[in-house]
C-alpha cells in the first residue's frame, strides 16, 4: 500500500471511529442506519452499500490468502475494475487492478491509471478472511468502471490460497448485484 492510500485509509477509519464516538455508540450502530446488502455466491459472501459518492464493500471467504472483487467485466476478467486485498504480516495490502484480458489483470498504476482505493482493511478470524474496502463510484480513472446507484453490476469474486496477488486464484464465482 502506498503512502497516499495509507493516508486515505487512515482518514476514513478515523472519520468512522470519530463519528461513532461523537454519537456515543459503536460503528456497528452507524452501519445499522444504512445497512449493507448481502449476497452469497458459492463460499463467498459479498456485502455492499453506497455511502455518499463511495461504494463500501466487504467480501468474506474461508482462506488465509487474498480476496478480490471485480466490477463489470466485459468478458471473464477483461475490462473489470478489480479490487484485491490480503493480510501480510498482520498488515493490510491492497491493489486497484484492471482486467487487461480475459485471464489477466494488472495494477492500474502500471497501465496509465491510479490507485483509487480510499480505504482497505483485511482481517482473518477462524480461517475466514474478510476484505473491506471503499472506492469512489466514479473515480474519473479510465482504468475504473463508473458505478451508480440503482444500476445492475456484474461482479466477479476470487480467492487465492496465499497472500501473493500473482498466484492464481483457487476459487471464483460470478454474480450480479443492484447497487443501493
Amino acid at each position: 500500500m502506498n503512502f497516499c492510500t495509507f493516508a486515505r485509509a487512515t482518514t476514513a477509519v478515523l472519520a468512522v471511529v470519530g463519528a461513532a464516538a461523537a454519537a456515543g455508540d459503536s460503528a456497528t450502530a452507524t452501519a445499522a442506519e444504512s445497512p449493507f446488502t448481502s449476497v452469497k455466491a458459492g463460499k463467498f459472501t459479498l456485502e455492499y452499500k453506497i455511502t455518499g459518492a463511495d461504494l463500501q464493500a466487504r467480501v468474506s471467504y474461508p482462506t488465509k490468502g487474498w480476496l478480490a472483487v471485480g466490477f463489470n467485466p466485459t468478458s471473464m476478467m477483461k475490462n473489470a475494475n478489480i479490487i484485491m486485498g490480503a493480510l501480510v504480516d498482520g498488515k493490510t495490502v491492497s491493489s486497484d487492478e484492471f482486467g487487461v484480458s480475459d485471464v489477466s489483470h494488472k495494477p492500474d498504476t502500471l497501465i496509465g491509471g491510479k490507485d483509487d482505493i480510499a480505504a482497505a482493511e483485511c482481517t482473518q478470524t477462524g480461517g475466514v478472511t474478510t476484505f473491506a474496502f471503499t472506492i469512489p463510484l466514479d473515480s474519473g480513472d479510465p482504468k475504473d468502471v463508473k458505478l451508480a446507484a440503482g444500476t445492475k453490476v456484474k461482479v466477479i469474486l476470487a480467492a487465492g490460497a496465499t497472500a501473493d496477488f500473482k498466484k492464481h486464484h483457487n476459487d471464483d464465482e460470478k454474480t450480479t448485484i443492484t447497487l443501493k
